[in-house]
């Protein structure tokens, strides 16, 4: 049976009730081939991370989309992705990587995507006293190869409290603070690819602890 890159293909083109149910077993036997190659990258991850029980059963998320509040009304999702970290998708527990697979765009995600205000305060007042580190981590060539800018929404103006002259304000204006490495469909069909994803979240751990540390 053709793998989940091509079930995913034959789904995006096809989104709609009809031809999903037509087609569950190749969706479950897509989804189990993703669940095994999640498992795979759980174990190569386990040596570097404290990832208690946590399989891809519990770490990978549902296909489904709740359409509820969306324009796009397809039903379904068009990867297959998880969370790897202690307690998985629901409970997660210390340090997390967000794995996505889908044809063309596939990439592991770390970082803090929807902080509070007061998270969000606190990480800006440690990089208001202690910038050096997270710009030593991020700004290091091989991080910048691997993961390049920081990602996520930025103020427009300079965040209350900091003038607009500060010397770190393009890094104060982030409301979200993550990295993405993106993966070639050949990289994760590879069998180094589960190496390779611990090889990214063990690059990206360094600015994770800044983080933590800010929150702490």
């Amino acid at each position: 049976m053709p793998g989940f890159f091509d079930f995913l293909t034959a789904l995006s083109e096809n989104n709609n009730r009809p031809w999903f149910e037509a087609n569950k077993k190749w969706y479950e036997a897509a989804r189990k081939e993703a669940e095994q190659l999640f498992d795979r990258c759980i174990d190569a991850l386990r040596p570097q991370e404290d990832l208690g029980d946590i399989t891809a059963k519990k770490a990978m998320f549902r296909i489904y989309r709740d359409v509820r509040f969306s324009k796009n009304k397809d039903p379904y999702k068009k990867n297959f992705s998880a969370m790897l970290a202690r307690g998985g998708k629901k409970e997660m527990v210390g340090f997390g990587y967000y794995v996505h697979l889908q044809p063309g765009e596939s990439f592991m995600a770390a970082g803090i995507y929807e902080p509070d205000a007061q998270q969000l305060a606190k990480i800006r007042q440690e990089i208001d006293y202690n910038p050096q580190p997270l710009k030593d981590i991020i700004l290091e060539p091989d991080f910048v190869k691997m993961f390049g800018k920081m990602e996520g929404n930025q103020l427009k103006t300079s965040p209350k409290g900091y003038p607009k002259d500060h010397p770190d304000i393009d890094l104060l204006r982030y409301t979200q603070l993550y990295f993405s490495c993106n993966f070639s469909d050949k990289e994760v069909l590879d069998p180094g690819f589960p190496k390779k994803l611990a090889l990214a979240c063990k690059k990206i751990r360094p600015f994770l602890e800044y983080v933590n540390q800010a929150l702490d």
